[in-house]
């Protein structure tokens, strides 16, 4: 089989001897992929610099029908995103985005969605690391435009029970096991709490814009992220985690708290 030449961003990885590593990196042809570096721990390793968690890289390898590990051939760093390893929040925001990304992708499956949507993540995180209130944004925003690529974009246009369209309000219920919002007519009425799955919340208009937004596309720019006021922006945030854990299974989900600046993949 002859080589693939593949862009690819890594995931992570663990030590497999005193001088081999396998990593799990994530490319747009075949989803997440799992390679042997041989010679990677080497303290002259070719390698380098070049295997770091959040690289995007180009890789050569050969793939085989018989073998879901395949042996890496060469690689080159695309870029290294350095800006987020100067920054502790941008590096806990790229962890979240990673981990998420390695609960959710799978082998030989065609990923370029998301591959793309962790590409521009690490490239805004990379560029806006001091910016700690813009990357808590960012990563709910990434959150929902995740949830959307996997086919469970929530419904925000047209209430999820009557099929009515809505209409503006200030505020609107959202139905979580049913994917999107109640018009207004529906909300009111009592019938809603016997629906099957969590209690609906209810949320504000700029949530729902929000939410709306980062679900049909994920921002180039801080520019393009809609503003949140501190309260909505908590609405926001605990309301992805929820949806994540309903629609995509509570193993999806990390831990809330920050990890030791530990920068090994």
């Amino acid at each position: 089989m002859n080589p693939i030449h593949q862009s690819a961003i890594i995931l992570g990885g663990v030590n497999y001897s005193d001088s081999s590593r396998v990593l799990w990196m994530l490319t747009p042809d075949y989803g997440r992929q799992s390679f042997m570096v041989k010679g990677a721990r080497r303290a002259k390793s070719k390698y380098l610099g070049s295997l770091e968690t959040f690289n995007l890289v180009r890789v050569i390898y050969r793939k085989s029908e018989r073998k879901s590990l395949f042996t890496l051939r060469d690689v080159d760093v695309e870029n290294n995103f350095s800006g987020i390893r100067k920054s502790l929040d941008a590096f806990w925001a790229a962890s979240q985005a990673v981990e998420l990304l390695k609960a959710v992708t799978h082998e030989e499956h065609e990923s370029k969605d998301l591959f793309e949507l962790l590409r521009g993540f690490l490239s805004l995180a990379d560029r806006h690391g001091n910016d700690s209130g813009f990357l808590k944004a960012l990563i709910v925003a990434f959150r929902w435009r995740l949830v959307s690529i996997l086919g469970h974009e929530p419904q925000l246009v047209e209430c999820v029970r009557c099929g009515g369209r809505l209409s503006r309000a200030e505020k609107y219920r959202f139905m979580v096991a049913r994917g999107g919002a109640l018009c207004n007519e529906c909300g009111r009425s009592p019938e809603f709490t016997a629906d099957q799955g969590p209690p609906a919340n209810v949320v504000s208009y700029q949530s729902l814009r929000f939410i709306y937004k980062s679900s049909r596309r994920f921002p180039s720019s801080p520019e393009e992220l809609p503003k949140l006021a501190p309260g909505d922006f908590e609405e926001v945030e605990s309301l992805s985690h929820r949806y994540i854990a309903y629609h995509l299974g509570e193993e999806t989900l990390i831990s809330k708290s920050k990890p030791n600046r530990t920068r090994k993949g």
